[in-house]
């Protein structure tokens, strides 16, 4: 069993370095980052259950080459393990959604980060959102969201490795752990609370900048530095721009 743990270590390692680091490394923003520049709660989450589900798949089908079975896709899914994307995926949909519509509506009081600076700290993801407290103060439906999610990726993590264990030939997996239909209940009730919490609309300006000023800036705008300041262009360059 030890071919299908060092498959799944590896595959959730191809899945982080391709849409985090790469990106990061190529100067583009990585999948983490919303369209504010701030990091996404949800994108976090449904980002956390597919590296863990998708690499668990690789991890076994390898397993099962490795054995020499024919049929490396020979084993099911459980429908608690789709439902349970489905909720990851629909609650990142559905904030997105909410998210378009109050930076088009009252894009004043969204925060956001000028384009081309850099933004903030992974945990900026559990702050308010909107108002004169974005960023200062932790949202706590944002806090339970998160808490209630990393305990559930633990313990599947956790079942999932004791059920590898359980299996002395990778041709004996029968298919993905299920996921208990409580704890299934639990996350759809965490991420209800998650969604609710992003109804309300409070009021005032962003220290760091807001959405409003994001959309204002020209696209061909030189990058400001981590200050906020616009570096200065050359005589060449203003030059350039202008042929």
């Amino acid at each position: 069993m030890a071919t299908t743990f060092w498959a799944w270590l590896v595959s959730a390692l191809i899945i982080v370095l391709l849409a985090i680091v790469l990106p990061s490394r190529l100067g583009t923003q990585n999948v983490l980052r919303d369209a504010r520049g701030r990091y996404s709660l949800s994108r976090l989450q449904m980002m956390s259950w597919t590296v863990v589900l998708l690499s668990l798949i690789s991890g076994m089908a390898f397993g099962r080459f490795a054995a020499g079975q024919v049929d490396v896709a020979g084993f099911t899914i459980p429908g608690q393990v789709l439902m349970l994307l489905s909720i990851a995926i629909g609650s990142a949909v559905v904030a997105g959604a909410i998210k378009v519509m109050k930076s088009t509506t009252r894009p004043g009081s969204v925060a956001a980060y000028p384009k081309g600076r850099k933004g903030g700290p992974l945990w900026e993801m559990l702050t308010v959102e909107e108002g004169a407290s974005a960023g200062k103060s932790i949202d706590l439906s944002k806090f339970q969201n998160f808490l209630i999610t990393i305990l559930l990726l633990l313990a599947y993590v956790a079942q999932a490795v004791a059920a590898l264990k359980a299996v002395n030939n990778p041709a004996g997996i029968g298919g993905l752990p299920a996921f208990s239909d409580t704890f299934l209940v639990l996350l759809a009730v965490s991420h209800a609370g998650y969604l609710l919490g992003k109804i309300p609309s409070p009021a005032g300006v962003p220290e760091g900048g807001s959405m409003a000023d994001r959309l204002a800036e020209p696209e061909g705008k030189p990058a400001a530095s981590p200050n906020g300041v616009v570096p200065e262009m050359r005589p060449a360059e203003a030059e350039h721009q202008k042929v």
